[in-house]
């Protein structure tokens, strides 16, 4: 069988490319991902018309074996901080597996990655004893972070885990959309120091944030059509905002949200305000949006510290997800020569 690769714009993609694609996603997501609800047409599709604003240009390929599609590729070239990145995402359908249908897929999209000047080319997250994980390693990537996704169902977790008072000598603001521009410099300051997170050796770089960047990311937002929730802890002697906890969630998957940030100053660390933030959101969302039946979460398999803090709130562990990457002109080369 010959696979056909062709580029898809999802713009202008027809209702039979966008069922097709939908349909080979769903059954990937299915075996990988069992303990996942089903992937609905609207989240496939949605993700795919409007990924994560932090993502970048998205470009995208699929690959077709005697009419039928086999997997797609997504290359997304993040700004700023990852300007040197290329994110690719693989996807092929269980039933066409072990046929080449994803090194094939990979090879179609590598002159795009080079042709935009990307020097590190960083995989989707997945299980570490998948198939997936298998096939990246024989292609020379290399696990450089190790993440737990976890979940809050809300409809499982007794309110009364978020019963969490605010520590003394702060107190918590909260916003949904664009920040108030009365605070956009403190809570710049106070986001920034996101940098402190574990992320093991990957090449990926937290978002600098600045007055202007933050700006610029609430335009992106709204652009995007998705919600913005934040809270946020305020020292009472100062004024300062010195903790973030951030909330997104997209038109496409309302049922969901993800958290985006959740970051304390060094010198406001220890106080509980990680867990007093979390827990406010909890209820503002609870009560908010009755429609959304699960927040979902990453945080790096070292900080058992965050960890902690989630579990405590009602957060189950889903899975462990490994970063992969390598460079990329080096997967280049091994893409070619298979190909000899």
């Amino acid at each position: 069988m010959t696979l056909d690769i062709q580029p898809l714009d999802p713009a202008h993609a027809s209702e039979r490319q966008l069922a097709d694609y939908h349909a080979m996603r769903a059954a990937a997501v299915a075996v990988d991902f069992p303990e996942d609800p089903p992937l609905t047409y609207a989240s496939a599709i949605g993700r795919l018309r409007t990924p994560p604003v932090e993502d970048g240009p998205c470009r995208f390929w699929t690959g077709a074996l005697d009419g039928r599609l086999a997997g797609s590729v997504r290359v997304a070239l993040p700004e700023d901080a990852n300007s040197g990145i290329a994110q690719v995402e693989v996807h092929v359908h269980p039933e066409l597996r072990r046929r080449g249908v994803g090194t094939a897929l990979l090879r179609a999209a590598m002159p795009a990655v080079l042709a935009a000047g990307r020097d590190t080319v960083l995989g989707q997250p997945m299980k570490p004893d998948s198939a997936g994980a298998a096939w990246a390693a024989g292609l020379g990537f290399e696990v450089t972070h190790s993440m737990v996704m976890q979940v809050l169902l809300f409809a499982e977790t007794p309110a009364r885990l978020w019963e969490v008072p605010v520590p003394a000598g702060y107190r918590l603001e909260q916003w949904t959309g664009a920040t108030p521009e009365r605070l956009v410099e403190s809570f710049a300051a106070a986001r920034q120091a996101i940098e402190d997170a574990p992320s093991g050796r990957t090449a990926y770089q937290h978002t600098r944030w600045t007055p202007e960047r933050i700006r610029q990311a609430d335009r992106e937002l709204a652009e995007a059509g998705a919600e913005q929730r934040v809270v946020v802890a305020v020292e009472a002697a100062t004024g300062q905002i010195v903790g973030v906890h951030v909330v997104h969630n997209y038109p496409h998957r309302r049922e969901i949200g993800y958290i985006h940030d959740t970051s304390v100053p060094a010198a406001h660390r220890g106080h509980g305000l990680g867990l007093a933030m979390k827990a406010a959101m909890s209820r503002r969302i609870a009560d908010e949006r009755p429609d959304m039946e699960r927040i979902c979460t990453t945080t790096a398999t070292v900080n058992t510290h965050m960890i902690g803090i989630n579990h405590a709130l009602g957060y189950e562990t889903a899975r462990t997800m490994n970063w992969v990457e390598t460079a990329a002109a080096g997967l280049a080369g091994r893409l070619a020569e298979q190909n000899r």
